[in-house]
Protein backbone atom coordinates (compact mmCIF):
# COMPACT_ATOMS: atom_id res chain seq x y z
CA UNK A 1 0.00 0.00 0.00
CA UNK A 2 2.80 2.53 0.95
CA UNK A 3 4.66 1.46 -2.39
CA UNK A 4 1.72 2.50 -4.10
CA UNK A 5 0.99 6.01 -2.47
CA UNK A 6 4.71 6.69 -2.87
CA UNK A 7 4.48 5.69 -6.56
CA UNK A 8 1.27 8.08 -7.43
CA UNK A 9 3.20 10.75 -5.36
CA UNK A 10 6.04 10.02 -7.88
CA UNK A 11 3.67 9.98 -11.03
CA UNK A 12 2.03 13.42 -9.57
CA UNK A 13 5.02 15.53 -8.82
CA UNK A 14 6.30 14.23 -12.68
CA UNK A 15 3.30 15.82 -14.02
CA UNK A 16 3.24 19.14 -12.32
CA UNK A 17 7.14 19.71 -13.22
CA UNK A 18 5.89 18.77 -17.11
CA UNK A 19 3.11 20.91 -16.91
CA UNK A 20 5.25 23.83 -15.85
CA UNK A 21 8.13 23.07 -17.83
CA UNK A 22 5.63 23.04 -21.14
CA UNK A 23 3.61 26.40 -19.75
CA UNK A 24 6.90 28.22 -19.22
CA UNK A 25 8.32 27.45 -22.52
CA UNK A 26 4.70 29.13 -24.03
CA UNK A 27 5.17 32.82 -25.29
CA UNK A 28 4.82 34.97 -22.14
CA UNK A 29 3.34 38.90 -22.86
CA UNK A 30 4.64 41.47 -20.45
CA UNK A 31 2.40 44.61 -20.89
CA UNK A 32 4.21 47.73 -19.61
CA UNK A 33 1.38 50.46 -20.14
CA UNK A 34 -2.07 51.26 -21.14
CA UNK A 35 -3.62 50.92 -24.36
CA UNK A 36 -3.97 53.81 -26.80
CA UNK A 37 -7.52 55.44 -27.69
CA UNK A 38 -7.67 55.67 -31.12
CA UNK A 39 -10.58 57.31 -31.57
CA UNK A 40 -9.32 60.36 -29.92
CA UNK A 41 -7.60 63.44 -31.96
CA UNK A 42 -4.13 64.08 -31.73
CA UNK A 43 -3.01 67.67 -29.55
CA UNK A 44 0.68 68.37 -29.44
CA UNK A 45 2.32 71.79 -27.77
CA UNK A 46 6.01 72.71 -28.90
CA UNK A 47 7.87 75.06 -27.15
CA UNK A 48 11.01 76.92 -28.80
CA UNK A 49 13.08 78.68 -26.00
CA UNK A 50 16.41 79.92 -25.08
CA UNK A 51 18.57 81.70 -22.31
CA UNK A 52 19.39 84.79 -22.45
CA UNK A 53 23.22 84.01 -21.82
CA UNK A 54 24.88 81.16 -20.79
CA UNK A 55 24.73 81.73 -16.93
CA UNK A 56 21.60 83.50 -17.26
CA UNK A 57 18.19 82.36 -15.67
CA UNK A 58 16.08 84.64 -18.14
CA UNK A 59 14.57 82.69 -21.32
CA UNK A 60 13.81 84.37 -24.17
CA UNK A 61 11.28 82.87 -26.20
CA UNK A 62 11.83 81.50 -29.86
CA UNK A 63 8.99 83.29 -31.50
CA UNK A 64 8.06 84.29 -35.00
CA UNK A 65 9.00 81.03 -36.58
CA UNK A 66 7.54 78.17 -38.83
CA UNK A 67 6.97 74.92 -37.53
CA UNK A 68 6.48 72.55 -40.03
CA UNK A 69 5.43 68.75 -39.16
CA UNK A 70 5.19 65.44 -41.07
CA UNK A 71 2.88 62.91 -40.09
CA UNK A 72 5.61 59.56 -41.07
CA UNK A 73 3.35 56.33 -39.44
CA UNK A 74 0.52 54.98 -37.79
CA UNK A 75 0.36 54.08 -34.21
CA UNK A 76 -1.63 50.91 -33.09
CA UNK A 77 -3.56 50.53 -29.37
CA UNK A 78 -0.25 49.05 -28.24
CA UNK A 79 1.95 52.01 -29.58
CA UNK A 80 3.37 50.54 -32.64
CA UNK A 81 4.26 52.23 -35.52
CA UNK A 82 3.72 51.68 -39.54
CA UNK A 83 5.01 53.47 -42.27
CA UNK A 84 2.48 54.78 -44.50
CA UNK A 85 2.37 56.09 -48.03
CA UNK A 86 5.25 56.82 -49.44
CA UNK A 87 7.55 56.91 -46.41
CA UNK A 88 7.40 53.19 -47.11
CA UNK A 89 9.63 53.82 -49.61
CA UNK A 90 12.48 54.53 -47.47
CA UNK A 91 15.10 51.65 -47.30
CA UNK A 92 17.86 53.64 -45.86
CA UNK A 93 16.78 53.60 -42.30
CA UNK A 94 19.57 53.48 -39.80
CA UNK A 95 17.25 50.17 -38.28
CA UNK A 96 14.89 47.65 -39.64
CA UNK A 97 11.82 47.76 -37.95
CA UNK A 98 11.40 51.73 -36.28
CA UNK A 99 9.75 49.58 -33.11
CA UNK A 100 12.93 48.51 -31.87
CA UNK A 101 14.64 52.19 -31.40
CA UNK A 102 15.02 52.50 -27.78
CA UNK A 103 17.68 55.41 -27.67
CA UNK A 104 17.48 59.34 -28.63
CA UNK A 105 20.77 58.99 -30.74
CA UNK A 106 19.03 56.68 -33.07
CA UNK A 107 16.04 58.53 -33.27
CA UNK A 108 17.93 61.22 -34.49
CA UNK A 109 19.59 59.25 -37.25
CA UNK A 110 15.94 58.77 -38.52
CA UNK A 111 15.22 62.29 -38.43
CA UNK A 112 17.82 63.22 -40.64
CA UNK A 113 16.91 60.12 -43.03
CA UNK A 114 13.77 61.40 -43.35
CA UNK A 115 13.92 65.12 -43.06
CA UNK A 116 16.32 64.85 -46.63
CA UNK A 117 13.26 61.96 -48.30
CA UNK A 118 11.11 64.93 -47.51
CA UNK A 119 13.17 67.65 -49.51
CA UNK A 120 14.23 66.29 -52.33
CA UNK A 121 10.57 64.89 -52.43
CA UNK A 122 8.83 68.30 -52.24
CA UNK A 123 6.37 66.66 -49.82
CA UNK A 124 4.13 68.79 -48.78
CA UNK A 125 3.81 69.37 -44.34
CA UNK A 126 1.38 68.33 -42.75
CA UNK A 127 0.56 71.37 -40.98
CA UNK A 128 2.25 74.27 -40.47
CA UNK A 129 2.57 77.31 -37.56
CA UNK A 130 4.46 79.98 -36.21
CA UNK A 131 5.83 80.45 -33.02
CA UNK A 132 3.31 83.23 -30.84
CA UNK A 133 4.77 85.24 -28.36
CA UNK A 134 6.18 82.62 -25.98
CA UNK A 135 7.37 80.81 -28.41
CA UNK A 136 4.58 78.27 -28.36
CA UNK A 137 3.09 76.25 -31.35
CA UNK A 138 -0.12 74.24 -30.75
CA UNK A 139 -1.21 71.70 -33.00
CA UNK A 140 -4.76 70.26 -32.46
CA UNK A 141 -7.11 67.77 -33.85
CA UNK A 142 -4.25 66.06 -36.09
CA UNK A 143 -3.98 62.76 -36.35
CA UNK A 144 -2.29 60.42 -34.02
CA UNK A 145 1.04 58.72 -35.35
CA UNK A 146 4.87 59.39 -35.55
CA UNK A 147 5.52 63.06 -36.67
CA UNK A 148 8.40 64.55 -37.73
CA UNK A 149 9.24 68.49 -37.14
CA UNK A 150 11.25 70.40 -39.05
CA UNK A 151 14.19 72.42 -38.37
CA UNK A 152 14.20 75.57 -36.89
CA UNK A 153 16.60 78.68 -37.37
CA UNK A 154 16.18 82.36 -36.07
CA UNK A 155 18.38 85.00 -36.38
CA UNK A 156 18.33 87.59 -33.11
CA UNK A 157 19.62 89.31 -30.02
CA UNK A 158 23.00 88.81 -32.17
CA UNK A 159 22.63 85.04 -32.08
CA UNK A 160 21.63 82.07 -34.30
CA UNK A 161 18.88 79.90 -32.78
CA UNK A 162 19.52 76.79 -34.36
CA UNK A 163 16.96 73.65 -33.55
CA UNK A 164 17.90 70.08 -34.97
CA UNK A 165 14.96 68.18 -36.51
CA UNK A 166 13.57 65.67 -34.18
CA UNK A 167 11.03 62.85 -34.04
CA UNK A 168 8.13 63.14 -31.76
CA UNK A 169 5.05 60.67 -31.00
CA UNK A 170 1.46 61.61 -30.40
CA UNK A 171 0.86 60.24 -27.83
CA UNK A 172 3.61 60.75 -26.07
CA UNK A 173 5.43 58.59 -22.54
CA UNK A 174 5.38 60.47 -19.57
CA UNK A 175 7.45 60.08 -16.72
CA UNK A 176 5.53 56.86 -15.49
CA UNK A 177 5.85 55.29 -18.92
CA UNK A 178 1.91 55.76 -19.27
CA UNK A 179 0.15 56.89 -22.85
CA UNK A 180 -0.72 60.87 -22.56
CA UNK A 181 -2.42 62.89 -25.16
CA UNK A 182 -2.26 66.13 -25.45
CA UNK A 183 1.48 66.16 -25.62
CA UNK A 184 3.52 68.82 -24.79
CA UNK A 185 7.55 69.02 -25.24
CA UNK A 186 9.99 71.79 -25.18
CA UNK A 187 12.74 71.16 -27.64
CA UNK A 188 15.47 73.71 -27.40
CA UNK A 189 17.27 75.84 -24.40
CA UNK A 190 19.85 76.98 -25.95
CA UNK A 191 22.34 79.45 -24.29
CA UNK A 192 23.81 82.32 -26.10
CA UNK A 193 25.94 85.27 -25.34
CA UNK A 194 25.42 88.30 -26.94
CA UNK A 195 28.02 89.34 -29.14
CA UNK A 196 28.72 88.93 -33.05
CA UNK A 197 27.20 86.57 -35.13
CA UNK A 198 29.39 83.75 -36.31
CA UNK A 199 31.45 83.76 -38.75
CA UNK A 200 31.82 81.83 -42.59
CA UNK A 201 32.80 78.40 -42.02
CA UNK A 202 33.83 75.65 -44.53
CA UNK A 203 31.30 72.64 -45.18
CA UNK A 204 32.36 69.41 -47.82
CA UNK A 205 30.72 66.49 -49.22
CA UNK A 206 32.82 63.47 -50.09
CA UNK A 207 31.75 60.42 -51.90
CA UNK A 208 33.15 56.80 -51.02
CA UNK A 209 32.93 54.12 -53.18
CA UNK A 210 32.68 50.37 -51.62
CA UNK A 211 32.41 48.01 -54.72
CA UNK A 212 35.75 46.29 -54.59
CA UNK A 213 35.40 44.13 -58.52
CA UNK A 214 32.48 46.32 -59.89
CA UNK A 215 34.03 49.25 -59.96
CA UNK A 216 32.94 48.97 -64.02
CA UNK A 217 28.92 49.46 -62.42
CA UNK A 218 29.41 53.04 -60.95
CA UNK A 219 27.70 55.75 -62.45
CA UNK A 220 30.05 58.43 -64.42
CA UNK A 221 28.69 61.04 -62.25
CA UNK A 222 26.04 61.76 -58.89
CA UNK A 223 23.79 64.33 -57.99
CA UNK A 224 23.50 65.73 -54.02
CA UNK A 225 21.33 68.19 -52.98
CA UNK A 226 22.12 70.51 -50.04
CA UNK A 227 19.69 71.68 -47.81
CA UNK A 228 20.40 74.50 -45.45
CA UNK A 229 17.55 74.86 -42.37
CA UNK A 230 15.24 72.40 -44.89
CA UNK A 231 15.16 74.81 -47.95
CA UNK A 232 17.77 73.74 -50.98
CA UNK A 233 20.83 75.54 -51.11
CA UNK A 234 22.18 73.98 -54.03
CA UNK A 235 22.48 71.26 -56.07
CA UNK A 236 25.80 70.13 -56.99
CA UNK A 237 27.78 66.93 -59.57
CA UNK A 238 30.27 64.67 -58.49
CA UNK A 239 32.47 62.74 -60.18
CA UNK A 240 35.90 61.52 -60.67
CA UNK A 241 36.35 65.04 -62.51
CA UNK A 242 36.42 66.68 -58.93
CA UNK A 243 37.55 63.60 -56.97
CA UNK A 244 34.21 63.35 -55.70
CA UNK A 245 33.92 65.59 -53.32
CA UNK A 246 32.45 69.30 -53.15
CA UNK A 247 33.21 71.90 -50.61
CA UNK A 248 31.27 75.51 -50.34
CA UNK A 249 31.58 78.21 -47.20
CA UNK A 250 28.44 79.60 -45.83
CA UNK A 251 27.84 80.89 -41.76
CA UNK A 252 27.73 78.90 -39.36
CA UNK A 253 25.01 77.63 -37.21
CA UNK A 254 22.50 76.56 -39.28
CA UNK A 255 21.09 73.06 -39.81
CA UNK A 256 22.03 71.19 -43.00
CA UNK A 257 21.02 68.29 -44.74
CA UNK A 258 22.34 66.05 -47.74
CA UNK A 259 20.74 63.65 -49.74
CA UNK A 260 21.69 62.10 -53.12
CA UNK A 261 19.91 60.48 -55.83
CA UNK A 262 21.84 57.45 -57.65
CA UNK A 263 21.01 54.50 -59.59
CA UNK A 264 22.15 50.78 -59.84
CA UNK A 265 22.15 48.49 -56.83
CA UNK A 266 23.91 50.68 -54.41
CA UNK A 267 23.16 50.89 -50.80
CA UNK A 268 23.44 54.67 -49.69
CA UNK A 269 24.87 55.81 -46.21
CA UNK A 270 25.78 59.18 -44.58
CA UNK A 271 28.55 60.24 -41.93
CA UNK A 272 29.65 63.32 -40.67
CA UNK A 273 32.81 64.52 -38.68
CA UNK A 274 33.72 68.02 -38.26
CA UNK A 275 32.29 70.30 -40.97
CA UNK A 276 32.23 67.15 -43.59
CA UNK A 277 29.85 64.68 -44.93
CA UNK A 278 31.10 61.41 -46.00
CA UNK A 279 28.50 59.48 -48.40
CA UNK A 280 28.77 56.07 -49.02
CA UNK A 281 27.77 53.65 -52.05
CA UNK A 282 28.14 50.14 -51.29
CA UNK A 283 27.34 48.19 -54.22
CA UNK A 284 24.97 44.05 -53.92
CA UNK A 285 25.71 42.35 -56.53
CA UNK A 286 22.51 40.11 -57.52
CA UNK A 287 22.10 36.99 -55.43
CA UNK A 288 21.39 35.04 -58.91
CA UNK A 289 23.48 35.58 -61.53
CA UNK A 290 22.44 35.06 -64.89
CA UNK A 291 24.01 31.65 -65.94
CA UNK A 292 26.16 31.56 -69.08
CA UNK A 293 24.29 29.09 -71.49
CA UNK A 294 25.18 25.70 -73.04
CA UNK A 295 23.92 26.73 -76.31
CA UNK A 296 24.18 29.97 -78.65
CA UNK A 297 20.48 31.73 -78.19
CA UNK A 298 18.92 34.88 -80.38
CA UNK A 299 19.40 37.66 -77.53
CA UNK A 300 16.06 39.21 -76.46
CA UNK A 301 15.13 42.67 -77.56
CA UNK A 302 16.49 45.23 -74.97
CA UNK A 303 14.06 46.57 -72.32
CA UNK A 304 13.82 49.56 -70.93
CA UNK A 305 15.95 50.54 -68.53
CA UNK A 306 14.80 50.87 -64.74
CA UNK A 307 14.02 54.02 -63.54
CA UNK A 308 16.52 55.32 -61.22
CA UNK A 309 15.56 55.11 -57.64
CA UNK A 310 16.45 58.10 -55.43
CA UNK A 311 18.06 57.06 -52.31
CA UNK A 312 18.03 59.12 -49.76
CA UNK A 313 19.87 59.94 -46.87
CA UNK A 314 19.64 62.97 -43.98
CA UNK A 315 22.34 64.70 -42.13
CA UNK A 316 21.69 67.65 -39.95
CA UNK A 317 25.04 69.62 -38.85
CA UNK A 318 24.57 72.83 -36.71
CA UNK A 319 27.75 74.58 -34.71
CA UNK A 320 27.72 77.58 -33.39
CA UNK A 321 31.06 77.71 -31.34
CA UNK A 322 30.33 79.43 -28.13
CA UNK A 323 33.38 82.00 -28.38
CA UNK A 324 31.64 83.33 -31.56
CA UNK A 325 28.53 84.08 -30.42
CA UNK A 326 26.31 81.01 -30.21
CA UNK A 327 26.40 77.79 -27.73
CA UNK A 328 23.61 75.52 -28.09
CA UNK A 329 22.63 72.71 -25.94
CA UNK A 330 21.89 69.26 -27.45
CA UNK A 331 17.86 68.85 -28.41
CA UNK A 332 16.43 67.50 -25.44
CA UNK A 333 14.68 64.09 -25.21
CA UNK A 334 11.73 65.00 -27.21
CA UNK A 335 10.83 61.43 -28.33
CA UNK A 336 13.35 59.88 -25.05
CA UNK A 337 14.95 56.61 -24.95
CA UNK A 338 11.29 55.37 -25.89
CA UNK A 339 10.81 52.39 -24.24
CA UNK A 340 8.16 49.33 -26.45
CA UNK A 341 6.39 47.14 -24.20
CA UNK A 342 8.80 44.00 -24.21
CA UNK A 343 7.70 40.75 -25.01
CA UNK A 344 9.11 37.16 -25.36
CA UNK A 345 9.50 33.90 -23.36
CA UNK A 346 10.66 33.58 -20.40
CA UNK A 347 13.48 30.57 -20.31
CA UNK A 348 15.74 31.04 -17.43
CA UNK A 349 13.26 28.69 -14.85
CA UNK A 350 13.14 25.91 -17.28
CA UNK A 351 16.73 24.12 -16.42
CA UNK A 352 15.86 24.95 -12.74
CA UNK A 353 12.64 23.06 -13.00
CA UNK A 354 13.85 19.95 -15.20
CA UNK A 355 17.05 19.78 -12.44
CA UNK A 356 14.17 19.95 -9.89
CA UNK A 357 11.99 17.30 -11.28
CA UNK A 358 14.64 14.72 -11.99
CA UNK A 359 16.10 15.14 -8.31
CA UNK A 360 12.59 14.46 -7.17
CA UNK A 361 12.24 11.54 -9.25
CA UNK A 362 15.29 9.98 -7.85
CA UNK A 363 14.51 10.24 -4.44
CA UNK A 364 11.09 8.65 -5.31
CA UNK A 365 12.84 5.85 -7.21
CA UNK A 366 15.01 5.46 -3.84
CA UNK A 367 12.81 5.57 -1.00
CA UNK A 368 10.89 2.51 -2.87
CA UNK A 369 13.44 0.46 -3.16
CA UNK A 370 14.26 1.06 0.45
CA UNK A 371 10.76 0.04 1.63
Amino acid sequence: MNRRFSLRKLNIAALLIMIMVITLSMPVKVSARGTIDLSQPGDMTIIYQSREAENSDKIIPINGVAVKIYKVADISSTGQFTLFGTYSRINNFPVTDINKINDQETWKKMAFVIGGFIHQNNILPTATITTDDDGVVHFTGIDLGLYYVDPVTKEANDCIYSIDPFMISVPGLDEHDEWVNPVTATVAKVKCKITDLPKDTSYEVLKVWDDAGYESNRPAAITVYLYCDGALYKTVTLSAANNWRYSWTYMEGHSWTVSEQTNGRYTVSLTSGGNTFRITNTYNPPDNPPETPDTPYTPETPQTPETPVDSVLGAVRSAVPEVLGAVRDRLPQVLGARRLPQTGQLWWPLPVLVIAGILLITKGIRKNKEK
